[in-house]
């Protein structure tokens, strides 16, 4: 069996811990009968663990045991590059176990389960649902709802040829308090993407890739995003920081223009012209 999860985008800009969108690159894995075993090939292949303590292996442990099985992982997904390669990787595990042993849990069931392994709801909902999400709590637990398949403008992520960023590091960064006018700013840009998400509006997705809440904060951990800013490229209507970072996203109405100013200007980074990803893992 063979089971693809995908890489995510978190915050979309204002959408601090509670928006994300799957995007079009996959992480695999096969799992097969026999004897117990773990190989992983492809982004991250000689850093991550090739025993039970494999994240998608713990995830995979939550549902059923591991035991008379191999698990090849194939990785298309960076390493703490703000591309959600944890989630994807706790995705695939859990939708693997449920495959096999025929449980069918809910997204929001596997979202909860998942979750004390991976810790951002966000990226996890994106893994598992596809599209682009929300994630809330109202007292009663992780929930998520996919409220779009597309977004008006088209992503290209650009992965910086160097440099990772630790989320908890880049979260200590952020201020421990903001002013009431602040609070506000930030609320209103929030309202405002899920607004243009759920219209399907360029513009006002546009206008609200402006974050007050936590891209001013983390700039040092971004050099690209501060460039992006000061000088867009061909065709950008927006740029936002992907995750933590140190991955920009830059929304444009000609991914293909975007790409080619982008290669030329970054020549040393990885430039990807992406597409929502419509499914999640499966």
């Amino acid at each position: 069996m063979i089971v693809r999860a995908p890489a995510s985008t978190a915050n979309l800009g204002p959408g601090f811990d509670c928006a994300a969108a799957a995007l079009d690159l996959w992480n695999e894995l096969e799992v097969t009968e026999g004897e117990h075993a773990v190989v992983v090939e492809g982004a991250g292949a000689s850093e991550l663990p090739t025993g039970d303590d494999h994240l998608a292996l713990r995830a995979f442990a939550l549902v059923a045991p591991v035991e008379g099985f191999s698990f090849r992982f194939t990785n298309h997904i960076p390493l703490e590059r703000g591309l959600g390669s944890s989630a994807a990787t706790i995705a695939a595990g859990l939708v693997a176990a449920c495959a096999l042993t025929g449980n069918e849990a809910s997204a929001d069931e596997l979202l909860e389960l998942g979750l004390p392994l991976e810790g951002h709801a966000d990226n996890l909902a994106a893994a598992l649902r596809g599209g682009v999400c929300l994630v809330w709590q109202n007292g009663a637990g992780p929930r998520a709802q996919r409220i779009a398949t597309t977004l008006p403008l088209a992503p290209v992520v650009v992965v910086p040829a160097a440099g990772r960023v630790n989320t908890l590091a880049s979260r200590d960064r952020l201020p421990e308090q903001l002013s009431h006018d602040e609070a506000a700013a930030a609320a209103a840009q929030a309202a405002l993407l899920g607004a243009a998400i759920a219209a399907g509006d360029a513009d006002l997705l546009a206008n609200a890739f402006h974050d007050r809440l936590h891209e001013p904060y983390r700039l040092a951990d971004a050099p690209l995003l501060a460039a992006l800013r000061e000088q867009p490229v061909t065709a950008q209507r927006g740029v936002t920081l992907s995750g933590s970072g140190p991955s920009v996203v830059v929304w444009s109405h000609d991914s293909g223009a975007s790409y080619l100013s982008l290669r030329e200007r970054f020549p040393d980074a990885d430039v990807w012209p992406l597409t929502i990803a419509t499914e999640g893992a499966h």
